[in-house]
């Protein structure tokens, strides 16, 4: 699946996809709305509009704990390996938007794929 070049997230994804290899699926996703900007998907078979809107369903579950537990925090991270994925999400630092890469997990770095998100998630 496409993404649409010249827009923010699109760069994103873009960006994201020149310097990780292994990448199945990219999606931003404005946090408001739940709806995404923008997804990219190496295979037919794995749509990233369903996993990012999932996703939210994570990121809100973890925004609830932090708030059932009444700590002063907020999500930077979030990852979930599977056997053959590994799932990472973090939020825009104003907060209204979500990243979500998906990678093979086989050669998957966890502080490369971090690094080079954090890259490229700067300007949305």
């Amino acid at each position: 699946m496409g993404y649409s070049k010249g827009t923010l997230a699109g760069d994103f994804i873009e960006g994201v996809l020149s310097e990780l290899t292994g990448a199945i699926a990219i999606g931003v996703v404005e946090i408001t709305a739940e709806l995404s900007m923008d997804t990219y998907s190496a295979r037919n078979d794995f749509d990233p509009d369903v996993a990012s809107a999932n996703m939210m369903e994570t990121i809100k579950a973890m925004q609830q704990t932090i708030k059932a537990l009444q700590l002063d925090d907020s999500i930077k991270d979030i990852f979930i390996t599977l056997d053959t994925q590994v799932h990472f999400m973090t939020l825009s630092r104003s907060g209204k938007a979500l990243f979500y890469v998906v990678a093979e997990a086989q050669g998957a770095n966890l502080s490369i794929m971090r690094s080079v998100i954090r890259k490229y998630a700067k300007g949305i």
